[in-house]
């Protein structure tokens, strides 16, 4: 996927600028591609300070790179890698990725994260592998039972990593 530099976006009136002139944040005026991915218009953007679209707040539930990422203004930031790979999702639905069931963004799980250390996202690596989420059904996973709920971590090669 190519990098669109913020330059490239049809922003409404209201932009943030860095001191060198890029476009730091700004709200997209209507439905627009960065990174090889559309958004749809209404949808707030972030860029790095050399231009690089890194992060946005979806105006609506969004398919992104075949997943469907939560949206609704500012209560759900998706990421993206530098080469525009998915980084950060929030799920819409429950999915089955990279045979993994991962779960959609539960309230619950998001409020008491300081307690049992889940966070509700889902994320990947820039390859695209899976790296975390939280599932949603039990699953053996190399050999190991988990239950509902329960936290799963990947390394960059699709190897779970154990924390004891």
């Amino acid at each position: 996927m190519s990098v669109v530099w913020a330059q490239d976006v049809s922003c409404s009136n209201k932009i943030e600028y860095y001191q060198n002139g890029n476009i730091e944040f700004c709200t997209l005026s209507r439905e627009d591609t960065l990174s090889g991915q559309p958004l749809p218009g209404g949808t707030k953007v972030h860029f790095t300070e050399d231009g690089v679209f890194n992060w946005c707040f979806l105006e609506q539930d969004t398919r992104i790179q075949r997943h469907l990422c939560r949206g609704g203004g500012h209560s759900f930031m998706t990421a993206f890698h530098p080469s525009g790979q998915l980084k950060t999702a929030w799920l819409a639905e429950d999915e089955v990725i990279q045979g993994i069931p991962c779960s959609k963004f539960r309230f619950l799980s998001a409020l008491f994260v300081d307690i049992h250390g889940k966070t509700g996202q889902t994320s990947f690596y820039e390859n695209g592998q899976l790296r975390y989420c939280e599932l949603s059904e039990k699953k053996i996973i190399e050999g190991k039972p988990y239950r509902k709920r329960d936290a799963v971590r990947f390394n960059s090669d699709g190897k779970l990593i154990i924390r004891q």
